[in-house]
């Protein structure tokens, strides 16, 4: 009965709809995200020789994609849906092509368990609703290694038809991504040894076809390849990325990984010798590997350029590696197994990953928004916004929203303009409004509350986090630890010389401070056990300390370090003179902050140890006083799409 009513094609027919649903979910609600913005900003072009020269050659990408992209949207414009769409259409068909590699290399069960997978989890989701060289090239690969496998499995049929279009397959790969072209090259260099030896030379030809191909784009090729990498805003992995990589494939989830164990348990438990192919599953593992290798090792030794999005042409295979050794199951076993995996991803894509949420809401989009929200109920506030100018302009005039703020980029070139405009050009404000991305300087949130202490709204984004401050008394109660020179009960502060405390009329009161000449090189320090301060890794830990002096006090810095067993493992300091707008006035003190952002530092040690001291680098003549370290609470999803929330 159950046979009768559903058979393997309903089951494919089920993961298709799912895969379709997913991502077609309020689908003209989708954003452009900002590599989306810089393609599209680099298609204003009178002619083709323009768009390779000026958009093409400086992005790093081969030129497929931009190509393609400034034909689309001349015939069809650039509405958001319009330009993605393309790309959404081919991370559908992606799901049916896995199904039939799967199934021609092992089984029907395996092919729609991979078929699954790939419908349903957060990166192929996400990707199939970006305009960018990654779901297409997950799709032209998959298509490679269609007709790949084809030449070498069926090589005495319609090996013409299977070599054109392999041939067309693999230049899309490599017109696509340095990376797609990477795996393209190792897929047609292990067919030399897969195909039948009567039909290997005739399998070369069709790879001295593929380059021949290629030979327009090699100037091109060669120019990007002497730019690098991406190693100013991309950082160098560590040795857990693969680690980390599988995790976020399923989604940072137990759940996911429960199940994804126990279908393989279910594979071992029923498994048979016979059906097992060894070769096939070594093949997979190889290519799925040696993208990664290749990449981890040029990213540390050379330039880095390894992200997941990378690896998206090759991780399909990853899914033959773990299920490639299950026997075919009968139609009800492949039902079960189906949509248990379907739900799972499904609820964690939803709720766990709040993929419609976060994905949803661009944060260059929502700085505006809230700036009207925020607008109709406040009076007497002034508006600070820091994002992208060009994507700022296209959301203004998309969405009629007035500019009546402060664009902090245009209007200051360091934090002592920006405190200078606190000080003088606000007293009559009561609130601040600043929206800003995740690039912004850590230093920034602590000035203003100098100024506005309160924060009374908090929102946060992938990308970035608007706020609302006061000038009401904060009260929340964030200090790790304090030093005033009047007593000293920590343990946790060192490098005191009790000498150097000397008494001052500052005329209010008699004060206690730590006075620091040319003789010390080293001020007050403290230290503690990071996992003891640390509630968050998304917090922020915001330093400040009193200084006054008569003289120019460059290079002295005020410095926050983390140490393991004694070695630094981050570093990074703040010069006291940008926040001193005026040297050698000994009148008042000066606030001087320094932040540590732990969301962009790599925290996965034990034992880290913070340290926080002043480098009187310079030798310079100063006196200090209320050292504050506080922590603040964080952005939790700040780069929530790719890390675990």
């Amino acid at each position: 009965m159950f046979k009768q009513k559903i058979n393997s094609e309903t089951i494919l027919i089920l993961i298709i709809v799912v895969a379709i649903i997913l991502r077609f979910i309020n689908y003209f609600e989708i954003p452009f995200t900002h590599d989306e913005f810089s393609a599209l900003f680099r298609l204003k072009f009178d002619n083709f020789s323009e768009l390779i020269n000026k958009g093409v050659k400086i992005d790093g990408h081969p030129a497929g994609i931009q190509v393609f992209l400034y034909y689309w949207t001349k015939l069809f414009g650039t509405q958001e849906w319009v330009v993605k769409l393309p790309f959404t259409i081919m991370g559908i068909l992606s799901v049916y092509l896995i199904y039939l590699i799967g199934k021609k290399w092992f089984n029907e069960t395996v092919g729609l368990i991979s078929a699954s997978y790939i419908a349903s989890i957060q990166f192929t989701v996400m990707y199939s609703q970006i305009a960018r060289p990654y779901i297409s090239g997950m799709f032209f690969s998959l298509l490679m290694i269609y007709y790949w496998s084809n030449l070498i499995m069926h090589s005495d049929k319609s090996f013409i038809k299977n070599s054109f279009l392999f041939i067309i397959s693999t230049s899309l790969c490599a017109y696509n991504h340095h990376f797609s072209l990477l795996f393209a090259a190792i897929v047609g260099i292990s067919g030399i040894f897969f195909i039948p030896k009567k039909f290997r030379i005739k399998y070369i030809l069709s790879g001295v076809m593929i380059f021949i191909l290629y030979i327009p784009h090699l100037k091109i090729f060669y120019y990007q390849l002497n730019i690098g990498g991406v190693e100013g805003w991309l950082g160098k992995p560590h040795n857990d990325f693969l680690v980390e990589f599988i995790y976020y494939i399923f989604n940072y989830s137990i759940f996911v990984i429960a199940l994804t164990l126990g279908i393989i348990l279910f594979g071992l438990f029923h498994f048979k010798k016979d059906t097992f192919n060894l070769k096939l599953i070594t093949l997979s593992f190889a290519w799925f590997i040696i993208p990664f290798l290749i990449g981890f090792l040029y990213s540390r030794y050379v330039n880095a350029v390894l992200q997941y999005s990378v690896l998206i042409f090759s991780f399909p295979l990853l899914f033959f590696i773990l299920f490639g050794f299950i026997k075919k199951q009968n139609t009800k076993i492949n039902f079960i197994l189906v949509l248990v995996i379907l739900l799972t991803n499904i609820l964690t894509l939803i709720y766990s990953r709040k993929h419609y949420d976060i994905f949803y809401k661009s944060v260059y989009k929502q700085i505006l928004t809230d700036y009207e929200n925020i607008k109709k109920d406040n009076s007497h506030t002034v508006y600070i916004i820091d994002s992208h100018k060009r994507i700022t302009d296209y959301y203004t005039s998309n969405l009629d929203i007035d500019t009546d703020f402060v664009n902090y980029s245009n209007t200051f070139e360091n934090i002592k303009e920006f405190k200078n405009f606190l000080e003088t050009g606000i007293g009559s404000y009561d609130k601040l409004y600043f929206g800003c991305l995740s690039s912004v300087s850590p230093n920034i949130v602590p000035l203003i509350q100098d100024y506005f202490p309160k924060i009374e709204i908090q929102n946060n984004y992938f990308g970035g986090t608007t706020y609302l401050f006061s000038k009401q008394f904060n009260e929340t109660k964030n200090t790790i630890d304090s030093l005033s020179f009047d007593s000293i009960n920590s343990k946790s502060w060192s490098s005191i010389d009790s000498s150097r405390i000397i008494s001052i009329n500052d005329s209010i009161k008699d004060d206690n401070v730590y006075f620091m000449n040319n003789d010390i090189e080293w001020g007050p320090a403290y230290s503690c056990a990071l996992k003891d301060i640390m509630r968050n890794k998304n917090n922020f830990i915001d330093i400040s300390v009193k200084v006054k002096s008569k003289d120019n006090i460059d290079e002295v810095i005020l410095v926050g370090s983390l140490e393991l067993n004694g070695k630094s493992i981050y570093w990074s300091g703040t010069e006291f003179n940008e926040f001193i707008l005026s040297q050698g006035d000994n009148s008042y003190w000066i606030i001087v902050h320094h932040s540590i952002k732990l969301s962009d530092i790599y925290l996965k040690h034990d034992n880290i140890v913070l340290k926080i001291y002043i480098w009187n680098k310079g030798r310079k003549n100063f006196i200090i006083n209320d050292f504050n370290i506080k922590l603040r609470k964080g952005n939790p999803i700040i780069y929530g799409l790719f890390e675990k929330i």
